[in-house]
């Protein structure tokens, strides 16, 4: 993350209530980072602010998202615009295909055919786009996926890729959740878009792998992820069958918190006590959510890995470090921070003056994030 990223994060905390870490402006590069990828260089050195890879011929760049119809994912094209709004060259496009595989490599394709410079995306269909995205890369477009695996290598089918540290994610959850359930507990999942999401399942598989090594730490109910749609009223719905269907859940994770908020109210709707929660990409109402229900549900504490909307950011830069052929030294891999955490005493915020889905861990301001709700 860029320093001005990095300062404005900071501020964001305190303003927030919240001890966001130095994790929030750093992230670990796996041992064998994107060197490779064509246009870029990588010296093992420190990573380049944003001002410094915008170059000065004009550069066009589309930012494509499968999946684009919750809070989430405006937050994280209003990232963009931020992060790139330091180069007056630089200008974007957004498309998002409402989970239409053949739409998102129709706008693959199309951003290709248009001649862009630099194609970003959150690929929610793994391989089965994966010729789009090498076919872009070989006409000469810059193509960095986030976040979502859609196979292939970086410097051979795109030109970087960053993704969450799913491995840390899950086991943190897992260790959470194991502090305070008993052994063969019934933990049920839930996440991503019916058919299964490449980002959903990583986090899924990071989960079950740590599980298994404190002695399967708690029983999954359900052999893959329960869909959540990413979308808080699917998720009520999926929530309410469960219920129904397992007369126990002792404990809950998802990989993405904003929906969880559905699945809670499927607990109060149903009277049965809300357990134990570890999430990610968390907003304002869900910690609103915890200062409510908690005193009657005392089980019910939360834990929040946060800080996603930020990655967009670094494959922003990566980007452009590949179409101005500049040092890449971006992570590949990045651990989310600890936002909320009630167990260990840290306790989350509501903040009326915020839009219900408002981010509080995003590195936008209070203001940019009321903007993209208004």
């Amino acid at each position: 993350m860029n320093a001005s990223t990095c300062r404005r994060t900071v501020f964001a905390a305190v303003a927030l209530g919240a001890a966001l870490t130095v994790a929030a402006c750093t992230a670990n590069a796996p041992a064998e980072s994107g060197g490779g990828a064509a246009g870029s260089t990588s010296d093992g050195g420190q990573a380049l602010p944003i001002d410094q890879l915008c170059g000065d011929a004009s550069i066009k760049v589309a930012h494509v998202a499968g999946f684009g119809a919750n809070s989430w994912r405006r937050i994280t094209q209003a990232e963009v615009v931020d992060e790139l709004s330091a180069c007056p060259n630089v200008t974007v496009e957004y498309n998002q295909a409402d989970n239409d595989l053949q739409k998102y490599i129709t706008a693959i394709n199309s951003y290709t055919a248009k001649g862009f410079d630099a194609i970003i995306t959150y690929d929610d269909f793994g391989s089965q786009a994966l010729n789009a995205l090498k076919n872009a890369h070989d006409a000469g477009v810059v193509v960095v996926p986030y976040i979502a695996d859609p196979g292939g290598t970086v410097g051979v089918d795109y030109d970087g890729y960053v993704q969450y540290d799913f491995d840390t994610e899950g086991d943190t959850m897992a260790k959470w959740l194991h502090e305070q359930i008993e052994p063969g507990s019934k933990l049920l999942f839930s996440g991503g878009l019916p058919g299964g999401s490449p980002s959903t399942v990583a986090l899924w598989e990071g989960l079950m792998e740590t599980s298994e090594e404190l002695g399967n730490a708690f029983s999954p109910l359900t052999g893959e992820p329960q869909p959540s749609n990413w979308d808080a009223a699917y998720e009520q719905r999926a929530m309410a069958g469960a219920l129904t269907k397992y007369p126990e859940i002792d404990a809950m994770a998802s990989d993405y918190g904003v929906a969880s908020k559905g699945g809670l109210r499927a607990f109060v709707n149903a009277g049965r006590p809300i357990p134990p929660l570890a999430t990610s990409a968390t907003d304002n109402e869900l910690g609103c959510m915890w200062l409510q229900y908690h005193e009657t549900n005392p089980d019910f504490q939360l834990l929040t890995l946060d800080g996603t909307t930020t990655v967009v950011r670094i494959a922003a830069r990566k980007a452009l470090a590949a179409v101005n052929g500049l040092p890449d030294n971006e992570p590949e891999q990045f651990e989310l921070i600890t936002f909320i955490d009630t167990l260990n005493g840290k306790l989350p915020t509501c903040r009326e003056d915020l839009p219900p889905d408002a981010d509080l861990s995003s590195a936008l301001t209070p203001e940019q994030l009321q903007a993209v709700f208004q």
